[in-house]
Protein backbone atom coordinates (compact mmCIF):
# COMPACT_ATOMS: atom_id res chain seq x y z
CA UNK A 1 0.00 0.00 0.00
CA UNK A 2 1.27 3.73 -0.41
CA UNK A 3 -0.32 6.97 0.16
CA UNK A 4 -0.91 8.32 -3.17
CA UNK A 5 -5.31 7.72 -2.68
CA UNK A 6 -4.62 9.56 0.51
CA UNK A 7 -2.68 12.44 -1.25
CA UNK A 8 -4.66 12.94 -4.22
CA UNK A 9 -8.28 11.62 -3.63
CA UNK A 10 -8.77 12.34 0.64
CA UNK A 11 -6.48 16.12 1.04
CA UNK A 12 -6.23 16.58 4.65
CA UNK A 13 -8.81 19.37 5.94
CA UNK A 14 -9.19 21.53 8.26
CA UNK A 15 -6.27 23.91 9.44
CA UNK A 16 -3.51 22.35 7.64
CA UNK A 17 -3.87 23.64 3.74
CA UNK A 18 -3.80 20.68 1.82
CA UNK A 19 -0.50 20.79 -0.20
CA UNK A 20 1.41 21.62 2.66
CA UNK A 21 0.35 18.92 5.16
CA UNK A 22 2.55 15.82 3.64
CA UNK A 23 6.26 16.53 2.47
CA UNK A 24 5.17 14.40 -0.39
CA UNK A 25 3.53 14.88 -3.12
CA UNK A 26 0.61 13.03 -5.10
CA UNK A 27 3.00 13.48 -8.44
CA UNK A 28 6.49 12.39 -6.52
CA UNK A 29 4.45 9.30 -4.91
CA UNK A 30 2.70 8.30 -8.12
CA UNK A 31 6.17 8.34 -10.16
CA UNK A 32 8.52 6.42 -7.83
CA UNK A 33 9.10 2.72 -8.46
CA UNK A 34 7.57 -0.37 -6.22
CA UNK A 35 10.87 -1.04 -5.20
CA UNK A 36 11.13 2.10 -3.23
CA UNK A 37 7.59 1.73 -1.38
CA UNK A 38 8.58 -2.10 -0.79
CA UNK A 39 11.72 -0.77 0.56
CA UNK A 40 10.29 1.71 2.94
CA UNK A 41 7.89 -0.68 4.37
CA UNK A 42 10.14 -3.27 5.09
CA UNK A 43 12.12 -0.38 7.49
CA UNK A 44 9.26 0.43 8.73
CA UNK A 45 6.65 -0.54 11.51
CA UNK A 46 2.83 0.58 9.92
CA UNK A 47 -0.06 0.48 12.06
CA UNK A 48 -3.44 1.10 10.39
CA UNK A 49 -7.24 1.98 11.48
CA UNK A 50 -10.06 -0.16 10.08
CA UNK A 51 -13.51 0.90 9.83
CA UNK A 52 -16.37 0.10 7.75
CA UNK A 53 -15.66 -0.70 4.71
CA UNK A 54 -12.19 -0.23 5.00
CA UNK A 55 -8.87 1.30 5.71
CA UNK A 56 -9.36 4.95 7.60
CA UNK A 57 -5.88 5.51 9.33
CA UNK A 58 -2.58 4.78 9.08
CA UNK A 59 1.39 6.05 10.63
CA UNK A 60 4.66 4.81 9.96
CA UNK A 61 7.28 3.92 12.43
CA UNK A 62 11.09 4.06 11.08
CA UNK A 63 14.09 3.33 13.23
CA UNK A 64 17.15 4.56 12.04
CA UNK A 65 20.10 1.93 11.88
CA UNK A 66 23.06 4.18 12.61
CA UNK A 67 25.04 2.78 15.49
CA UNK A 68 24.25 5.81 17.19
CA UNK A 69 21.07 6.59 16.21
CA UNK A 70 19.61 3.34 16.92
CA UNK A 71 17.73 4.94 20.14
CA UNK A 72 15.13 6.95 17.95
CA UNK A 73 12.68 6.53 15.68
CA UNK A 74 10.77 8.90 13.17
CA UNK A 75 6.92 9.12 13.03
CA UNK A 76 5.67 9.38 9.93
CA UNK A 77 3.06 9.47 7.27
CA UNK A 78 -0.06 9.81 10.09
CA UNK A 79 -2.91 9.83 8.33
CA UNK A 80 -7.05 9.99 9.30
CA UNK A 81 -9.33 10.02 6.14
CA UNK A 82 -11.41 13.13 7.08
CA UNK A 83 -14.88 11.23 7.59
CA UNK A 84 -13.04 9.03 10.60
CA UNK A 85 -11.88 12.16 11.97
CA UNK A 86 -13.04 12.75 15.74
CA UNK A 87 -13.33 9.04 16.76
CA UNK A 88 -10.09 9.01 18.50
CA UNK A 89 -8.51 6.93 15.30
CA UNK A 90 -5.43 9.22 15.62
CA UNK A 91 -4.86 8.60 19.28
CA UNK A 92 -5.34 5.08 18.54
CA UNK A 93 -2.42 5.24 16.00
CA UNK A 94 -0.11 7.27 17.71
CA UNK A 95 -0.89 5.36 21.41
CA UNK A 96 0.06 1.79 19.18
CA UNK A 97 3.02 3.46 17.53
CA UNK A 98 4.30 4.48 21.23
CA UNK A 99 3.19 1.16 22.64
CA UNK A 100 5.41 -0.75 20.25
CA UNK A 101 8.44 1.61 19.81
CA UNK A 102 8.71 1.70 23.83
CA UNK A 103 10.43 -1.77 24.16
CA UNK A 104 12.76 -0.71 21.05
CA UNK A 105 13.72 2.92 21.22
CA UNK A 106 14.26 5.76 23.84
CA UNK A 107 12.62 8.42 21.61
CA UNK A 108 10.42 9.25 19.34
CA UNK A 109 10.70 12.04 16.86
CA UNK A 110 8.12 13.31 13.99
CA UNK A 111 7.89 16.94 12.05
CA UNK A 112 4.85 18.58 11.86
CA UNK A 113 3.30 21.56 9.44
CA UNK A 114 3.26 24.80 11.96
CA UNK A 115 -0.44 25.38 10.73
CA UNK A 116 -1.86 22.10 11.25
CA UNK A 117 -3.12 22.33 14.78
CA UNK A 118 -5.07 19.24 14.71
CA UNK A 119 -2.00 17.19 14.69
CA UNK A 120 -0.14 19.12 17.04
CA UNK A 121 -2.67 19.20 19.70
CA UNK A 122 -2.78 15.45 18.75
CA UNK A 123 1.15 14.84 19.83
CA UNK A 124 1.00 17.02 22.89
CA UNK A 125 -1.42 15.41 24.20
CA UNK A 126 0.27 11.92 23.46
CA UNK A 127 3.30 14.12 25.50
CA UNK A 128 5.42 14.83 22.66
CA UNK A 129 6.88 18.07 23.50
CA UNK A 130 8.18 20.61 20.80
CA UNK A 131 11.46 21.21 20.54
CA UNK A 132 12.77 23.02 17.27
CA UNK A 133 11.16 24.85 14.65
CA UNK A 134 12.21 24.30 10.79
CA UNK A 135 11.68 27.66 8.98
CA UNK A 136 10.60 26.58 5.63
CA UNK A 137 10.55 22.76 5.88
CA UNK A 138 8.66 22.24 2.53
CA UNK A 139 8.13 24.27 0.00
CA UNK A 140 4.79 23.82 -2.66
CA UNK A 141 4.66 25.74 -5.30
CA UNK A 142 5.99 29.37 -4.55
CA UNK A 143 4.56 28.59 -0.66
CA UNK A 144 6.84 27.68 2.17
CA UNK A 145 5.70 26.17 5.46
CA UNK A 146 7.48 25.91 8.67
CA UNK A 147 7.84 22.68 10.64
CA UNK A 148 7.22 22.01 14.39
CA UNK A 149 10.09 19.06 16.10
CA UNK A 150 8.84 17.40 18.39
CA UNK A 151 9.76 14.54 20.65
CA UNK A 152 8.60 12.18 23.04
CA UNK A 153 11.21 10.29 25.30
CA UNK A 154 10.12 6.60 26.46
CA UNK A 155 13.27 5.56 28.55
CA UNK A 156 13.22 1.84 26.83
Amino acid sequence: MHRCPGLQGHPPRGSAPASGAFASTFEDERDRPLDWFKELITQSRIFGAVLAPGLVGVVGLRSNADAKLRHKAMIWGMYVRHEARQHGIGERLIDAAVAYASSHVEQLQLAVVTENEAARRLYAKAAFIEYGHQINALKHGERYYDDILMVKFLGA
